[in-house]
């Protein structure tokens, strides 16, 4: 498999494992009421821990890590800026 569509499978996949997180929040701004967390948020960490073994095939351990880490705080940290986009206000 090429390694420029392995990387954005990854990517991918970690953006719907943080989607899953921050919709299963209570203080997530997107939807009227949370998604339940028992299948949701286990489905989330689940996701996130296969991100971080598909980073280790690709990568060596420590670059594996640090990106998957990278990503991950980047995702959780500008997901619920996406409630801004609404043209309701917040509640």
């Amino acid at each position: 498999m090429d390694t420029t569509l392995f990387y954005s499978f990854l990517i991918l996949l970690m953006l719907v494992a943080c989607g899953l997180i921050y919709l299963s929040c209570k203080q997530q701004g997107l939807l009227a009421e949370p998604i339940a967390v028992a299948p949701w948020r286990y489905l989330a960490y689940l996701l996130l821990i296969s991100a971080l073994a598909g980073w280790h095939v690709v990568l060596t351990p420590a670059a594996a890590f640090f990106w998957w880490l990278l990503l991950l705080g980047l995702m959780l940290a500008a997901l619920p800026l996406l409630s801004l986009l609404k043209q309701e206000p917040l509640k």
